[in-house]
């Protein structure tokens, strides 16, 4: 019988050895995440990596990499076919940038992980376009988002990597990440209303911050109001926040005179460092606030100043510094300097958690069957608490060479626990965590945490809770609705891009609806028609701007401000040659639009001359058409654009007589009548 040897493909074997031989040099030459780094585990721990480099999310918690599906049952790993190459490529291409990147990369790799395993690949060289394309829908179908985009355009990078290394031995060099077209952010119905309320911080928690601003007494609540003070003045994000310098406020004389208060604030995402200037109104807010925290934190920074010139040498406060003489300390002692509660039971406990050795000494008084006493060594608790200085000491921010002792927010340890009394720990120190700002606004509320509204007084119910990052939307939302360009908002969010801008911007449509009502007859807020209106009206200015206005949805432009409950459309949804649509000055996406019509008019008017050379018939007339067309984009998207024009002016377009479905009824009805009327 003659023995059956399977063909490879010569380009299938090639991208064989390539991947084995990127494998071997990711787990045997690279030293990203250290050289004593164990590859072939299905979860590394890159948190003392992370500290090294000064990354944050070290400082807030353990830092690890997964290389597993996130499944209810159990974690699955990765296929075998997959696990290699996505530990070497986490390993060499993702190993130097941020967390957030390698958490994109792991979820395109599930993603793909799960394509293989439903399509029965047996090696990674047989990927093909078709397996890329199930990730991407599984990528959008799994994430409660509807889509998750930067998963996806890992997805596509990882695509193109195998197709340069030739560890594929089909064409991926094309392929990219469909992403599903967005939807424009309607300002109308449930689903705005949800998006709205998701995003926004209820009306009721912004009064009871102000309340409890005046109302906190405790120092950890005086902390976490002071921070939602700052928060409440610039839409900065929580982790520029926790890297705010203690001298972080600058103040600076104008030309009329008056001193305006600015914050040196971290920049993130790819935005510089930059100056922000706080509003006249909430400068003195702001003020206090500052000088609350560092009234309370100071004590940390003395800590981190003395560990930084004593790092083998316990700190201890002027009270208690009598007991560094001690060799061996009575579990009472022991327990004033960690600041637990008196007695000998929590030291005991203390002790115990920590398997700090026990000692005995003899008692101060003289008690009868008590010749000794429990007690610890000085150098015992001392080696101990020396050893729990944070990774990376003295530097909290290496990018920034910021160290504890110059960072606003640091804080006695255990400051937000249950110690002996609220100041927290005598001998050591920490940084405010995420965890503590998130849980006292109430948006962990469903673990048990007590909110600061519950703990001043006002929401005994507990029925207050907000999110950090709602902040920065109402911000946003209030710069919107107040016209600021998008160009400042966006450098007063700390933004890099101007489309990012819309994400956060939540303006209502009856919102819109007061705004163009507004400019209604007010050469100074709106150019066309809305500006001139007659004088000597039977109605007030604002009955008449009602019933000319009486309701705004938005298009891809601006907003049709048509009654649709009168009659349907009657431009077929041609927007842009309809007099009762508006646009509103400085809507970036919007305009982009507009110039985006303006090219495929531009086109079209083109291909129009083209036929009338051709002899085309009816041609002129498409000539005529397209170039009116292209007039009118053009002076529209001249005013859009116009530094001169105001942000937020509303533009309302001439009309064209353009064919409307009123327009051809009119002579429709009166044909009908006439042949009716005939005998």
């Amino acid at each position: 019988m003659s023995k059956v040897f399977p063909l490879v493909p010569r380009l299938k074997a090639e991208a064989e050895r390539n991947l084995a031989d990127y494998i071997l040099h990711a787990r045997e030459r690279s030293t990203v995440f250290g050289r004593d780094l164990d590859f072939d585990q299905c979860e590394w721990d890159v948190t003392d990596y992370y500290s090294r480099r000064g990354h944050r999310n070290s400082k807030h918690g353990s830092v690890t990499i997964s290389f597993s599906q996130r499944l209810q049952d159990e974690r699955r790993p990765f296929c075998d076919q997959l696990g290699g190459f996505a530990r070497a490529y986490m390993r060499v291409e993702v190993g130097n940038k941020s967390s957030s990147t390698f958490a994109h990369a792991i979820a395109a790799f599930r993603a793909l992980d799960t394509a293989m395993v439903e399509r029965g690949v047996s090696s990674l060289a047989e990927l093909d376009a078709t397996h890329f394309d199930r990730a991407s829908e599984i990528i959008r179908s799994d994430s409660s988002r509807r889509e998750n985009p930067a998963a996806g355009y890992m997805l596509a990078q990882i695509a193109r990597f195998l197709d340069k290394k030739a560890f594929v031995y089909a064409p991926l060099h094309n392929w990219r990440y469909p992403r599903a077209s967005r939807i424009t952010n309607g300002r109308i119905g449930p689903e705005f209303e949800r998006r709205r309320a998701k995003n926004m911080p209820p009306q009721e928690c912004l009064d009871g911050l102000a309340q409890a601003f005046n109302l906190a007494s405790a120092d950890r609540d005086v902390l976490i109001t002071s921070i939602a003070a700052i928060m409440c003045s610039a839409p900065e994000r929580i982790n520029e926040v926790m890297v705010l310098p203690v001298n972080c406020e600058i103040e600076q004389t104008d030309s009329d005179g008056r001193t305006y208060l600015g914050l040196r604030w971290s920049g993130s995402k790819g935005a510089p460092d930059h100056i922000k200037w706080i509003l006249p109104g909430m400068a003195d807010v702001v003020r206090k606030a500052l000088a609350s925290i560092r009234r309370i934190t100071e004590p940390a920074r003395a800590m981190a100043r003395w560990y930084e010139k004593h790092p083998r040498k316990i700190f201890l406060p002027p009270e208690l510094a009598h007991l560094r003489n001690r060799k061996v300390l009575t579990l009472e002692e022991a327990g004033k300097i960690l600041n637990l509660s008196p007695g000998k039971r929590a030291a005991g406990g203390w002790v115990r958690r920590n398997h700090v050795p026990l000692a005995s000494r003899a008692p101060e008084t003289t008690l009868p069957g008590h010749s000794q006493v429990q007690a610890v060594r000085f150098s015992d608790i001392e080696g101990h608490v020396v050893a729990t200085l944070p990774r990376g000491f003295p530097l909290y921010d290496e990018r920034r060479r910021m160290s504890y002792a110059r960072a606003l927010l640091v804080i006695p340890e255990g400051l937000f626990g249950n110690r002996n009394d609220t100041r927290g720990s005598h001998c050591m120190f920490e940084t405010v965590k995420y965890h503590h700002i998130g849980c006292s606004l109430g948006q962990n509320k469903r673990s048990g945490s007590t909110t600061i509204f519950e703990r001043v007084g006002i929401d005994p119910e507990g029925r207050l809770a907000m999110r950090s990052h709602q902040f920065r939307h109402w911000l946003n939302t209030l710069a919107q609705s107040e016209n600021l360009s998008q160009i400042d908002i966006a450098k007063w969010s700390g933004r890099t891009a101007l489309r990012h801008n819309s994400a956060y911007d939540h303006v209502s449509s009856e919102d819109i609806v007061a705004r163009i009502r507004k400019a209604v007859g007010d050469h100074r807020k709106a150019i066309g028609p809305l500006a001139e209106i007659p004088t000597n009206l039977p109605v007030t200015r604002s009955e008449f701007a009602a019933m000319i206005v009486p309701t705004a949805h938005v298009t891809p432009y601006g907003f049709c401000i048509h009654d649709f409950t009168t009659t349907p459309c009657e431009l077929f949804r041609q927007c842009l040659d309809c007099q009762e649509h508006v646009c509103l000055k400085g809507l970036t996406d919007k305009t982009f639009r507009v110039a985006e019509a303006l090219e495929v008019a531009r086109e079209s008017l083109s291909k129009a001359f083209r036929a009338v050379a051709d002899g085309v018939f009816g041609a002129d007339d498409w000539v005529a058409i397209h170039r009116a067309t292209v007039k009118r984009l053009e002076e529209l998207l001249k005013i859009l654009t116009d530094a001169e024009v105001s942000e937020g002016a509303v533009v309302q377009l001439n009309s064209t007589k353009t064919y409307s479905l009123s327009d051809g009824a009119l002579p429709d009805g009166l044909s009908i009548l006439a042949t009716s009327a005939k005998p």
